[in-house]
């Protein structure tokens, strides 16, 4: 990670800990908490719904005074294509920070993490009333059809992809550092193209599992 972000790992538990004070490095929450408030504020700059400007912003505000969580970093073999990944700056960090994160395989279709994964961020922070969490989708993958009570909204972080949001039937190719929003109940899916598809996305509202 040489001229990249620079954080404190300890036999891949990410505990929060403050570093020294002589330290210039951060730990992985530090790297996490900044990285999701560069994509909140990208996810304002974005919104092309008022709906979309209020869970982004709400979001940020939870996440800069969130409690770190201790978890285990774990990795899935669908991130063994990290090398794939390209469109910004943001997205280089992520592949920088991925394997620091912990991952699992969606609760929509366990392939044992071979296709897709999340990283659900309540467990790396207290986020009472939200539910977030960074989406990988392999290339050439779908993220099954499925829906929920709570409303969504998504940020683009790279790859080319095909959703199905909004209450529409049809897919609209999206690419990178674009938002999309789900009513509540609205059945949504993606197709990912020939790279990876990284997003992230933020429920917030009535039906939010606490």
């Amino acid at each position: 990670m040489d001229g990249g972000i620079g954080f404190l790992a300890d036999s891949h538990i990410a505990d929060g800990v403050p570093l020294d004070r002589k330290s210039h490095r951060m730990s992985i929450h530090d790297v996490l908490r900044s990285w999701l408030i560069d994509a909140a504020d990208a996810a304002v700059e974005y919104a092309v719904r008022d709906e979309i400007d209020e869970g982004a912003r709400k979001f940020r505000e939870a996440i800069e005074t969130a409690t770190a969580v201790t978890y285990e970093s774990q990795m899935l073999p669908v991130l063994g294509n990290l090398n794939r990944i390209r469109n910004s700056e943001r997205a280089r960090q992520f592949v920088e920070l991925a394997p620091s994160l912990r991952w699992v395989p969606s609760h929509r279709w366990d392939d044992q993490g071979k296709e897709r994964a999340l990283c659900v961020l309540s467990e790396a922070f207290e986020l009472p009333g939200i539910e977030a969490g960074i989406m990988y989708v392999d290339q050439g993958c779908t993220y099954p059809l499925h829906n929920h009570p709570p409303q969504e909204l998504y940020l683009t972080v790279s790859g080319t992809a095909r959703w199905r949001f909004g209450g529409a039937e049809d897919l609209v190719e999206m690419q990178p550092n674009m938002t999309l929003y789900n009513n509540p109940s609205d059945f949504h899916t993606v197709e990912a193209g020939d790279t990876p598809l990284v997003a992230m996305y933020i429920l917030w509202g009535d039906g939010v599992r606490s």
